[in-house]
């Protein structure tokens, strides 16, 4: 099982679909190296950063933990796809010319252990391309919201890694295993409604959401989705900064 599980079904509606999977490929694909070998995408969910770089001419093999979510994926890319711990991956030393993750390995519990086992299945000047879980820009007025909520969800149940911003914790765990890192920052522009931060919300599809009792989840999110409900319902064009952090081996 897997806590990703029962956000499957819905998954795709509540976070960008095939559109915001496109972006994230537009972006990794500039920065992985040419050639023919697949990559390898660590924690494919429902295949839509795959099918991306799919699109642009790139070979992928997927793996994740989640059948559900894998059963999507297969609907897109068909049989290139394998059910996996991340941390354990069923590759051979030395077999993996690139890998990419996207908004993954901050949902890893032992990122040391995942970082361990990029650094065996890489080839020598192979690389992982990192895309992190991302924070409002300045004028992100839905950004800001959600960010207290989050803020106060993690006074009751801290997240997995702490609240700091993740890429310098990826860097630390990547050269710990003996890699090399560069970070970019990367700004990415998308449209939605305060409604449907709104139906994301009360539908918990956030995995730390799903299993507060009422009366907590009432208090962690009754501020939030009093504050979007005030604002302008109609759409709006919301903007994120985050990183892609390139990996290496040495």
């Amino acid at each position: 099982m897997s806590a990703w599980d029962d956000l499957a079904a819905d998954y795709d509606r509540t976070r960008g679909g095939e559109e915001r999977g496109d972006q994230y490929a537009a972006d990794l694909d500039d920065r992985l190296p040419p050639g023919p070998g697949p990559v390898l995408e660590i924690g494919v969910g429902t295949g839509v950063v795959a099918l991306g770089l799919r699109r642009r001419g790139r070979g992928v093999v997927g793996i994740d933990l989640s059948a559900p979510m894998l059963a999507q994926a297969r609907a897109r890319l068909g049989p290139c796809l394998v059910r996996g711990d991340a941390c354990r991956l069923p590759f051979p030393a030395g077999s993996v010319a690139a890998a990419v993750s996207v908004w993954v390995i901050h949902a890893i519990d032992s990122p040391l252990d995942l970082l361990a086992e990029v650094a065996r299945v890489l080839r020598p000047g192979g690389c992982y391309l990192v895309a992190t879980t991302q924070r409002p820009a300045p004028d992100d007025r839905i950004g800001a919201i959600m960010a207290e909520l989050f803020l106060r969800l993690d006074a009751v149940k801290p997240r997995r890694h702490g609240p700091e911003p993740i890429a310098a914790k990826v860097e630390g765990w990547a050269h710990h295993a003996g890699l090399r890192t560069e970070v970019e920052t990367i700004e990415r522009e998308w449209v939605n409604t305060p409604a449907d931060e709104i139906s994301s919300i009360t539908g918990r599809m956030f995995p730390a959401l799903r299993d507060l009792d009422e009366d907590t989840f009432a208090d962690v999110t009754g501020p939030t989705l009093e504050a979007l409900a005030r604002l302008p319902p109609g759409p709006t064009t919301r903007r994120g900064l985050g990183e892609i952090i390139t990996v290496e081996t040495p």
